[in-house]
C-alpha cells in the first residue's frame, strides 16, 4: 500500500488518527480526529501534545498513553479513557496506539499512531443498562426469597406436587436473579447508595402508615425501631478505625450467650493496621458473624476470629469448624429469608444453639453494611463431607458422631470462613 493510498484511507476514516513524532510534535491528524477531540487543524499546527493536552487535568489517563508510546516507543492495547474538550465537553474515548517504523520512505517520520473513537454514547447507555440490572436484581432477590421460605408453611400432602412445580419455577427465577447479579458485579457496576435509599423509604413508610392506621401505632414503632437498630441508614460515618478493641470487645460478648454450649473461641491479632470504616458498623456485623459461626459448629468445635493486613486493606475474618455451606446455598446465603433446612426444624431452637437458623437475615445485615459502606464480603465454605445433603443431620456434639473420633477430624470434614476486607485509612496517624 502506497503512501498516498494510505492517506486518503486514512482521512475517509469515521475514527479519529493522530501521528506524532519522537518529540511529541502531531504530524497529521485526520478530520475525524479534529472533530472528536474538538479541535481546528491550525490548533495543532507545529505543536505538541504537552500544549495541547496537558493543561488539563481529567486528560491524564490519554496523556500516559502518548507518553508511554513516545518514551517505550511500544503499541498499546484498546484502552478506555476520559478527555475533556477545550469546549468543556467530556468524552469517552476508545484508544490504541501502534509503533510507526520508517520503512521504505511509506513515511517522513517514524513514531506513534494513536486511533480513537467517541464511545461517550455507548458508554452512557452501558452504565443505564447495568444500573436497571443491578436495579431489577436487588428488587427480585428479597420477594423471590420470601416466597421461597412462605411455600414451607403451606405445604399439605394434599399439595405436594402443585408446590414442588412452583419451587422449580422459583428456583429458575433465583437462578436467573443470580446470574444477573454476577453479571453486574462483573462489570463493575456502581452502587451509588447502597441500600441506604430503601431503609429510609421503608421508615418513611412506616411513618405513613402509623398515621393512616392508628390502632396499629405500637407495632409500627416497634418495627421502625428495629430497622433503625439493625440496618445502615442515615448518613455514612466512615473514620480511620483500629479493630483490635472492636474484636475484643464483641468476642467478650460471646461466651455468656452461648454459655450453654461447649466451643472453644479463639482471637487472633496478628496486626492492627488502621482501616477506614465504622467501628459500630464491625460491631454489629462481627456479632452477626460470630453468632452464625456458634450456631453452625457442633460442641467441641472452634470459632476464631482474626485480624490483619492484606494485599488489598484489612481483613477480618470469622472462622468455624461447622457444618458448612453446600455449593448451591452459598449463592443464596446472602439473600435474607433464606435457610437451607425446612422452617419446622427451628421452631424450638433458641439463639447461639446448635443448627438454631432463623430467617437468614444476619447475613443480610452483613451484606447491605457492604454495599452501604463499600468493602468486601467473602465466603468460602466446605460442606462436612459426611453429610449428604442439605437434610443430612449433625449430632450437633463431636464426641457424638459416628464418623470422627475427634475435634481435629472434625474440622478437616468442613468448616466456613466469612472475611470483611475493608480500605486502609489514607491517614493512619489519625487512628
Amino acid at each position: 500500500m502506497d503512501n498516498a493510498f494510505s492517506s486518503v484511507i486514512i482521512e475517509s476514516m469515521s475514527d479519529g488518527v493522530l501521528v506524532f513524532d519522537f518529540q511529541g510534535y502531531i504530524t497529521h491528524i485526520n478530520p475525524a480526529g479534529l472533530d472528536i477531540l474538538g479541535l481546528r487543524a491550525e490548533d495543532v499546527q507545529g505543536r505538541t501534545y504537552v500544549q495541547l493536552f496537558m493543561e488539563e487535568p481529567e486528560n491524564d489517563a490519554f496523556n500516559d498513553i502518548l507518553i508511554r508510546g513516545i518514551q517505550e516507543r511500544k503499541s498499546r492495547l484498546y484502552q478506555e479513557v476520559p478527555f475533556r474538550r477545550e469546549d468543556g465537553r467530556l468524552l469517552d474515548l476508545g484508544v490504541t496506539t501502534s509503533f510507526l517504523r520508517l520503512e521504505a520512505e511509506k513515511w517522513d517520520t517514524p513514531g506513534i499512531v494513536m486511533v480513537f473513537k467517541d464511545i461517550t454514547q455507548f458508554k452512557a447507555l452501558d452504565r443505564a443498562r447495568r444500573r436497571v440490572l443491578d436495579h431489577l436484581s436487588h428488587e427480585l432477590r428479597t420477594p423471590l426469597s420470601i416466597a421461597a421460605a412462605s411455600l414451607r408453611s403451606l405445604e399439605t400432602p394434599q399439595n405436594r406436587k402443585t408446590l414442588d412445580r412452583i419451587r422449580r419455577n422459583l428456583k429458575r427465577l433465583q437462578d436467573i436473579q443470580m446470574d444477573v447479579e454476577d453479571i453486574v458485579r462483573a462489570e463493575g457496576a456502581d452502587r451509588e447508595h447502597g441500600f441506604k435509599p430503601c431503609v429510609e423509604q421503608t421508615l418513611d413508610l412506616l411513618h405513613v402508615l402509623a398515621e393512616e392506621d392508628p390502632a396499629q401505632v405500637n407495632a409500627l414503632k416497634t418495627v421502625e425501631k428495629m430497622v433503625a437498630a439493625h440496618l445502615p441508614f442515615g448518613d455514612i460515618d466512615l473514620k480511620a478505625s483500629r479493630l483490635k478493641p472492636v474484636i475484643e470487645r464483641v468476642a467478650a460478648m460471646i461466651p455468656e450467650l452461648s454459655s450453654h454450649r461447649n466451643l472453644d473461641l479463639k482471637v487472633e491479632i496478628r496486626e492492627d493496621p488502621c482501616a477506614l470504616i465504622s467501628e459500630a458498623v464491625v460491631e454489629k456485623m462481627l456479632f452477626s458473624l460470630l453468632k452464625n459461626a456458634v450456631e453452625n459448629t457442633p460442641d467441641g468445635g472452634t470459632v476464631t476470629i482474626s485480624l490483619g493486613p492484606s494485599p488489598t486493606g484489612v481483613e477480618v475474618a470469622v472462622r468455624d469448624t461447622g457444618v458448612g455451606i453446600t455449593e448451591e446455598s452459598q449463592k443464596q446465603i446472602f439473600g435474607g429469608f433464606y435457610h437451607a433446612r425446612e422452617t419446622d426444624f427451628y421452631s424450638t431452637k433458641r439463639p447461639f444453639d446448635f443448627d438454631a437458623g432463623g430467617k437468614g437475615l444476619e447475613l443480610l445485615k452483613v451484606r447491605m453494611f457492604a454495599d452501604t459502606y463499600q468493602f468486601q464480603v467473602l465466603c468460602e465454605s466446605a460442606r462436612c463431607v459426611h453429610l449428604s445433603g442439605e437434610d443430612a443431620t449433625c449430632p450437633g456434639v463431636i464426641s457424638e458422631c459416628s464418623h470422627v473420633r475427634d475435634s481435629a477430624e472434625c474440622a478437616r470434614a468442613g468448616g466456613t470462613v466469612f472475611t470483611l476486607v475493608f480500605p486502609p485509612a489514607l491517614e493512619p496517624h489519625q487512628c
